[in-house]
């Protein structure tokens, strides 16, 4: 499915071709198509995106499902208004519900469970975030999830294999962009993201899993 603003059907929008505002976070082009790629998704795809930020990985999603939904969350006010504008803007605002709140406690507000989720933003809750997701996540779904610190990268499979995600795997993407001199073009690297993907198992509550851990330790 194409809109005026991207008459293709491949991923992967142009940065420049989203609203942007000071401050309001977005997945990049690159990141983004391979992001989309891992979700897995299906015409009637329903979708959720947690910390959508500028709305890119949205609006790419709802393009692909357009017989389907996204579900877009983010606590920032500013965010949650430029996401809604940039689905407007591409033509699927109509199977976009833009939520204002934080996760995991948004996660209430999403009323049907999902066949796909990214995580783009955390807020440093990362764990309850996952546990929280995978409530809302169909079995075998895919959940997607970028990251930039070692730190939330092992958080992240830590979490997962307590939940009972399957075939998880970590991808580390390095994009350099090829920037003109007055010698020539030289490449410009970004920052290393890591790009994680689980499929949903039976997921097992968080409480569960710390009960049997402290069962184990005291044995």
């Amino acid at each position: 499915m194409t809109s005026p603003a991207w008459p293709y059907i491949t991923p992967g929008i142009p940065d420049e071709l989203f609203e942007r505002v000071e401050g309001i976070p977005m997945t990049k082009e690159e990141v983004r198509a391979l992001v989309i790629s891992k979700l897995r998704l299906r015409e009637d795809s329903r979708v959720l995106d947690i910390g959508s930020g500028t709305g890119s990985v949205t609006v790419e999603a709802a393009l692909i499902a357009r017989r389907g939904l996204v579900y877009a969350i983010d606590r920032d006010e500013r965010a949650v208004e430029l996401t809604r504008r940039n689905a407007m803007r591409f033509g699927v605002g109509d199977r976009v519900i833009v939520i204002h709140g934080e996760a995991p406690e948004a996660l209430d507000k999403v009323p049907n469970e999902v066949d796909a989720a990214f995580i783009g933003g955390s807020g440093g809750r990362l764990r309850d975030i996952i546990a929280g997701t995978c409530s809302k996540l169909a079995v075998g779904g895919h959940l997607v999830i970028d990251a930039i610190t070692l730190e939330n990268v092992s958080l992240t499979l830590t979490t997962m294999a307590e939940l009972g995600f399957v075939n998880v795997e970590v991808t580390e993407v390095v994009i350099a962009k090829g920037f003109k001199t007055s010698l020539g073009t030289v490449m410009l690297s970004r920052n290393p993201i890591f790009i994680i993907v689980g499929e949903r198992g039976r997921c097992r509550p968080m409480h569960l899993m710390a009960s049997i851990k402290d069962a184990i330790k005291r044995w």
